[in-house]
């Protein structure tokens, strides 16, 4: 064996000692207060210990009879009718248990905030304070393992309910535990807690190895010993541990109370079963959470293979007539302070139970309640240390806020209850900061914006992504860029989808995509977008059927050649169909399109659709068509970097420029707009007359003639926008080249 293993066994046999003192007051307090028989809490105490702790693999946790559980026995008992069918539902309820771990429910506790937690250790240590500080002091009226608020009958001693004492709440017996000081009894107690803070802060670290705890159960026990045998200070046995004594295997049978097998046909056997196997398991998943957290070495306790480990105990419980057992924050938080290395420490604390039970229970029962309390304060005072509240607070308000309403909570009802709120709280300050955090990020081009989507775009942002698309002004060409996103909530993309059909009737234009989206969802839109493109080819067949139906030459006639008599040069935007403005039929109209309409000299596209027009077509009319609520032309009024479309856009700013004393006097800005889109389509007409091919074909046939046109959207009317003469003259004279 290494000196390091060495180490970890004294270190783990001092710890099981500690907790060993402090498990059997509890176990037997909390039997009390069960309405359970006392030897019932040592009983699931010692199975806790010995069969949990081999079976689990939690390093620190500690099992045994919850506190948390005496109201669910003292309703199962009195519904049963007897403990005997409650151990019966005891035995049931590990099953369940079992049951839940192969269903991998231990992941639950994966999920519960670090803030509850945290809130639920510090309500504990809280909890042990007020609980134990009456009986530092001596007023052992209550309960030894009573951690509810309020206090009811089976909450008092025996003893203290015979001379007609009844605490009401924790504070009230805290407020007259002052006036009922046991001179004794107090100073064994606040003598035991200035001792424990001396022995942490002052003891060399060398003698520490030995806990300090294991040496003030003995000082506490000597004095007592002491004060009750040579001083007679009125000792009674309410200030004392009480362990039943079971010298044998028969007098063990005689004192327990095993399982009522006839009842087993009772649905109310397990439908407390199930009640208890969950409450059982929701408190031990919070316990090993909160001692994997409070563990030095950040050791991780498989959920699942604990609630088999439950399961198992509280099946052997049951069958022994023992309690329901959980794993305990308490008992786990004195075997964490006292240096506990292993889950060795756990099972020899179970076997110390067993032992003490059976051998040295005369012994036992000198020990003082008041020692035990400094303990346990002490242990309380380092789970809810201001420190911790104050790194909370540092964290931010979602962290504090449900931590300080955890703990509010439990004080005021219990464990599950608090937790529950707790997590509430948390949940709701959660789903706060979500809402608030930016989902998406809006870039505005002014007639062209981009809607940026965060990687993960959840329900919570559903209404401000609905409310920004409300917001969108007609004419728009919005893009939903979702290419870093990861995960969006359909409810959100159905919406996106809605919009984008309504859309059309606003005029703007919705580009989405870019999702990294799952398999399903990139096979659904492969079949929406394939299912487009095989539209067009049927509407296609649909059409060609139609023309045949009228003119069975139709195609054969259109084949002999083009002749149109129109040239039309428009926007490219897609809503300003040529022909089916115009009603031309097919072959009526040469087409070209390109953003804003322009004609530019340098461009040689334009420049080579209108000389086949003019020279090869001999077309007699060139249209040139700008629309309103043409967004190159919205662009080009702001003062905008648009990126390489700003090469382009930089000749509708020249005609900006040339009539900004016109354009300037026109207030209503979506007038100034509309006439800049007519302006426009004037000066590219101009453009045309600049043109030599088309100067020399005016010139010897008197044709193209040069129209400027405004297509309305809005209306679906062309204004026909007639040229100056005049101007078209002074251009002639300027610009002829033929």
């Amino acid at each position: 064996m290494t000196l390091s293993q060495q180490k970890t066994i004294t270190k783990d046999l001092s710890a099981s000692v500690v907790v060993f003192f402090v498990a059997v007051p509890l176990c037997l307090g909390i039997a009390h207060a069960s309405g359970a028989p006392l030897l019932s809490g040592l009983v699931s105490g010692i199975i806790g210990g010995i069969v949990v702790g081999f079976i689990s693999k939690s390093p620190l946790s500690v099992s045994g009879p919850a506190a948390g559980l005496t109201s669910v026995a003292i309703a199962g008992i009195h519904d049963l009718g007897s403990y005997e069918a409650f151990v019966l539902a005891v035995v049931i309820a590990g099953i369940f248990q079992i049951l839940l771990s192969r269903l991998r429910a231990g992941v639950l506790s994966k999920y519960i905030p670090h803030c509850v937690i945290h809130g639920m250790l510090a309500a504990i240590g809280l909890i042990l304070i007020f609980k134990q500080f009456p009986h530092l002091l001596g007023y052992d009226v209550e309960v030894m393992g009573v951690q509810e608020f309020h206090l009811t009958h089976e909450d008092i001693t025996d003893a203290s309910a015979l001379m007609g004492l009844q605490e009401q709440n924790t504070f009230t017996t805290i407020i007259h535990s002052f006036s009922r000081i046991h001179p004794a009894i107090s100073s064994i107690g606040i003598a035991g807690l200035v001792f424990l803070a001396f022995w942490d802060h002052y003891v060399p670290k060398q003698i520490r190895s030995i806990p300090g705890s294991v040496i003030l159960v003995l000082l506490s026990t000597l004095a007592a010993f002491t004060y009750q045998n040579f001083a007679d200070p009125g000792l009674t046995a309410d200030h004392f541990v009480n362990i039943p004594t079971v010298n044998n295997l028969t007098s063990f049978l005689q004192e327990s109370k095993l399982p009522a097998w006839e009842v087993l046909k009772q649905s109310q056997v397990y439908t407390l079963a199930i009640t208890i196997a969950l409450v059982a398991s929701v408190e031990t998943l919070l316990s090993i959470e909160a001692v994997d957290n409070l563990d030095p070495q950040r050791r991780i306790t498989p959920a699942n293979r604990e609630l088999f480990a439950q399961g198992i105990g509280n099946i052997t419980s049951g069958l022994l007539g023992g309690l329901p057992i959980t794993s305990v924050i308490v008992r786990s938080s004195v075997n964490l302070a006292a240096g506990a290395q292993s889950k060795l420490s756990t099972i020899l604390h179970g076997v110390l139970i067993l032992a003490g039970m059976v051998f040295f229970a005369q012994y036992l029962n000198y020990i003082p309640l008041a020692g035990l309390a400094a303990i346990l304060i002490y242990t309380g005072y380092k789970l809810a240390s201001p420190s911790n509240f104050i790194k909370h607070y540092q964290q931010g308000w979602d962290q504090i806020i449900p931590s300080i309403i955890t703990v509010a909570s439990i004080l005021l009802t219990d464990l599950l209850i608090g937790v529950t709120i707790g997590i509430v709280v948390a949940a709701l300050l959660i789903v706060a900061k979500s809402y608030h955090s930016p989902s998406f990020i809006v870039e505005d081009y002014g007639n062209k914006k981009r809607l940026l989507l965060g990687e993960s775009v959840h329900f919570l942002h559903k209404y401000k992504i609905i409310k920004f698309l409300t917001t969108v002004p007609v004419n728009t060409i919005l893009e939903i860029d979702s290419s870093k996103t990861l995960y969006i909530d359909s409810d959100i993309e159905a919406a996106i989808l809605d919009f984008k059909q309504v859309a059309v009737e606003k005029n703007i234009t919705v580009i989405y995509g870019g999702m990294i989206r799952k398999f399903q969802n990139r096979r659904k839109d492969m079949n929406e977008n394939k299912a487009a493109y095989d539209k067009l080819i049927k509407n296609n067949k649909e059409w060609v059927r139609e023309q045949l139906k009228i003119n069975p030459e139709y195609f054969n006639e259109l084949s002999q050649g083009q002749a149109p008599e129109y040239l039309f040069i428009g926007c490219s935007d897609s809503r300003v169909p040529a022909e089916d403005i115009t009603k031309c039929r097919s072959g009526e109209m040469f087409v070209h399109r390109n953003i804003a309409n322009l004609v530019i000299n340098a461009d040689i596209n334009v420049m080579s659709v209108l000389q086949y027009a003019v020279e090869v077509l001999n077309v007699k009319h060139i249209i040139l068509c700008g629309h309103y609520g043409c967004g190159g032309i919205k662009a080009a009024m702001e003062n905008k970097d648009y990126g390489l479309i700003n090469q382009w856009l930089m000749n509708i700013k020249d005609i900006h420029r040339l009539h900004q004393q016109e354009l300037d006097a026109i207030t209503d800005e979506a007038q100034r707009y509309r006439r800049l889109v007519e302006l426009n389509a004037i000066e590219q007409a101009y453009n045309l007359i600049k043109i030599p091919f088309v100067q020399k074909n005016r010139s010897l046939y008197g044709t193209p003639e040069i129209h400027a046109w405004a297509y309305d959207i809005e209306t679906g009317y062309i204004n026909d926008l007639v040229l100056d003469k005049s101007v078209c003259n002074e251009k002639d004279s300027i610009y002829m080249s033929y």
